[in-house]
Formats: C-alpha cells, structure tokens, sequence
C-alpha cells in the first residue's frame, strides 16, 4: 500500500493537518494508524492513499455508518 503524509491526506479530506491528526489519535479516522512509542511525546503517522481513497468515496457517497464503541 502507497502511504502519503498528513498534509496530503488534509487537502483531499478539505481539513487542517492539525485535525487530521487529533481524529487519528483518536481513532475516529480510519485511513491508517496514528501510533505513539512509550516514553515518547511524539505520534508518528502511517496513512495509507487506498484507505483515504476509500474514506473519501464513502464520505461523498453518503454510506459512511458510525461505528459502535
């Protein structure tokens, strides 16, 4: 799988880098992994271009169901 960076990622979703990034450590944007080592501050983004691809085409489609807690 191709992976793009965050701000890529923030212009095809028409977000800041800023929130993309606060939704993946939140995992309420699944488009790839926001991960964080022990003893870091820092996350480290992995977004894959197919999960985004299909994220966005969801979206505009109007089938995107909230998923359960």
């Amino acid at each position: 799988m191709k992976r793009i960076k965050v701000k890529e990622a923030a212009q095809k979703l028409n977000m800041t880098p800023l929130t993309v990034q606060l939704l993946m450590q939140r995992e309420q944007l699944p488009i790839g992994y926001a991960i964080k080592k022990p003893g870091s501050t820092r996350y480290h983004y992995i977004i894959y271009s197919e999960l985004l691809d299909g994220y966005v085409s969801r979206v505009e489609a109007g089938t995107m169901v909230k998923q359960a807690n």
